[in-house]
């Protein structure tokens, strides 16, 4: 995490008071195919926009925690961006900066020049730091146009020397990220990405549900037959969670059915109330994914229509403790949908007629990230979309791709040139909902 610290002292106290500033990049925002939708903009290129996480402490205490989205058009390498910073620190430029476009979000150390007389009354040139890192909260959380709602986060007089760490760590960390790399929440302090603001907003969505939400998985053919391979390779007897378990019908009703002593976590008090009537022979905890803290507990471990829509700093650290919680050899059990599999975009968004925060992966995406740290071994992974659904799919796609067009050519003055957009986009490419089987890896490397 690029970190920048300073230090007030006093005669008075023994302790110094301690500020820090962090960034820590964490995940591309989609493929080089896809359109990033963000506020009321849109680019072409999802893979430039990357996930991080911010936080402001004074003495280790939390202050200021957010995620954002920061678009890096062009970044290319570590080694490249080490000549422009070279730039900077020759004087060359006066800013060195990333982001400030779609969303507004941005990183940047800058450089004030002013001049003053020394003491023999000759004018000289001095010059003060300062990095910044300027948060379009207005684009992220409200929808509206980029740069209409900011938050900022100065700290002026700064060393050039730590400004430059500052920046050197940042982008190292951002080209593992361009590389498909995630940071390993095992290597991380416990507790640092903690957000109250997504799981506290699940919860109000998901409590105000609860009385009336239904779910019919198992009404898939494919999905219930994968359920039910994977239900035959555990242990007779065993013991199975269910993360994002909701009322636990039909999830947990399969399982105690077939023997196995089950335990349900979810973090909405009311859907967990509703499961606990129906399933008294179950164990029920009030736990978010993020949250769970068992060791080597379970033989299996299942998550219907949920990991799989957190964030990706949320995802991750989800995927950290399942794996912890599950028996060596234990096995894991995935299904959720690719909303949106065309474009990527607008993380707190409308979903089951709510405001929600979240985000969408693809397959291949979910097995990367399982595979990436050695902690699971992919055995089975389909997409389960028939070819009637994704041709139906696909009309809408391009309905709704030239409706954009159209609506984008208005807004442009008259006689642009806007390419209209490539309508030929193959059915393979549409894969929306899917399961993947995973086994727990012993050894990690």
């Amino acid at each position: 995490m690029a970190k920048l610290t300073f230090v007030r002292n006093s005669p008075e106290v023994k302790q110094p008071s301690e500020e820090c500033l962090e960034v820590r990049p964490w995940a591309q925002g989609g493929r080089k195919d896809q359109i990033f939708c963000i506020g009321s903009g849109y680019n072409f290129d999802a893979h430039f926009n990357v996930w991080i996480e911010v936080r402001y402490t004074v003495q280790d205490a939390p202050l200021f925690y957010t995620r954002s989205i920061i678009h890096v058009y062009g970044f290319k390498s570590a080694a490249a961006e080490e000549a422009r910073l070279q730039a900077f620190i020759r004087g060359e430029t006066d800013t060195y900066a990333f982001g400030d476009m779609l969303p507004e979000t941005s990183i940047s150390l800058k450089r004030e020049r002013y001049k003053s007389d020394d003491r023999d009354g000759q004018e000289k040139e001095d010059c003060v730091y300062a990095v910044v890192v300027s948060l379009d909260m207005g684009a992220i959380f409200g929808a509206s146009f980029p740069g209409e709602r900011m938050v900022d986060i100065r700290i002026e007089y700064v060393e050039l020397e730590d400004g430059i760490n500052f920046m050197r760590q940042w982008v190292q960390e951002l080209d593992q990220v361009m590389q498909g790399r995630h940071p390993d929440p095992a290597r991380l302090p416990p507790g640092g990405s903690d957000w109250p603001f997504a799981r506290q907003l699940s919860r109000q969505v998901y409590d105000n549900l609860a009385s009336e939400f239904h779910e019919h998985h198992f009404e898939i053919p494919r999905l219930r037959k994968a359920y039910e391979r994977w239900i035959s390779l555990l242990p007779p007897g065993g013991q199975v969670l269910d993360v994002g378990c909701g009322h636990g019908d039909p999830v947990i009703a399969q399982l105690l059915a077939k023997g196995f002593r089950v335990t349900g976590s979810d973090l909405s008090p009311a859907m967990l109330r509703r499961a606990r009537e129906q399933f008294p022979a179950a164990v029920f905890i009030e736990r978010s994914a993020t949250e769970i803290d068992f060791e080597g507990a379970f033989d299996g471990i299942c998550s219907f229509s949920s990991i799989l829509y957190l964030d990706p700093i949320d995802f991750l650290h989800a995927l950290y403790r399942i794996h912890c919680a599950l028996k060596p050899d234990g096995l894991l059990f995935l299904y959720g949908w690719e909303r949106g599999a065309d474009a990527r975009g607008d993380p707190y968004g409308i979903d089951l007629n709510n405001w929600l925060w979240g985000w969408t992966y693809s397959l291949k995406e979910v097995i990367h990230a399982l595979e990436e740290h050695g902690r699971f071994k992919v055995l089975e992974a389909r997409d389960i979309t028939l070819k009637a659904e994704k041709r139906e799919l696909l009309k809408r796609w391009r309905i709704q791709r030239q409706q954009e067009y159209e609506e984008h050519l208005k807004r442009m003055p008259p006689g642009t040139h806007v390419p209209p957009p490539d309508l030929n986009k193959p059915l393979k490419s549409l894969s929306n909902h899917y399961f993947i089987v995973a086994r727990k890896q012993r050894a990690i490397t």
